[in-house]
């Protein structure tokens, strides 16, 4: 697991991508499908709104809290389904790109989440975070997840 001492879930990938372009993939709904998501509804503006299907019937929401583009953006997170026992918008990602000679640095970091929950979160980004790096390389992504309901 990738779960700092203050209990934020952080993963660190690099793109070979410009700044600008990654940092589309986390606000262009079209773009944000292509590596997490089968559907999106997306309005990248602080207190805009944040929401994708994940899943056949499974749909993450919240709100963008910070959008400083291409380098920053954040947004609360949660889940529709109270099984997860996340309701939407209860925690908060954010996203730090930072320009490398390679392409950009993604730093993303999962605050908020209960002790219960973090480890399945961590799991997630490390197979989605996989699939942004295909899906900006332009390569086939790694296999959709099917299950992943609490």
């Amino acid at each position: 697991m990738v779960i700092d001492q203050a209990g934020r879930v952080v993963h660190e990938i690099e793109v070979a991508l410009p700044q600008e372009e990654v940092f589309e993939f986390f606000t262009d709904a079209r773009r944000l499908v292509r590596w997490i998501g089968l559907s999106a509804s997306l309005s990248p503006v602080p207190g805009g709104r944040f929401r994708f299907e994940v899943q056949p019937g499974q749909f993450c929401e919240g709100a963008y809290t910070d959008v400083q583009p291409p380098a920053f953006v954040s947004f609360t997170w949660g889940w529709t389904d109270p099984a997860w026992k996340l309701p939407p918008a209860s925690s908060l990602v954010c996203v730090r790109l930072t320009v490398t000679d390679g392409g950009t640095r993604v730093r993303l970091t999962h605050d908020r989440l209960p002790g219960d929950l973090r480890a399945i979160h961590d799991e997630g980004w490390a197979t989605f975070l996989a699939r942004l790096s295909a899906a900006a390389a332009g390569t086939d992504a790694p296999a959709y997840p099917q299950e992943g309901r609490p």
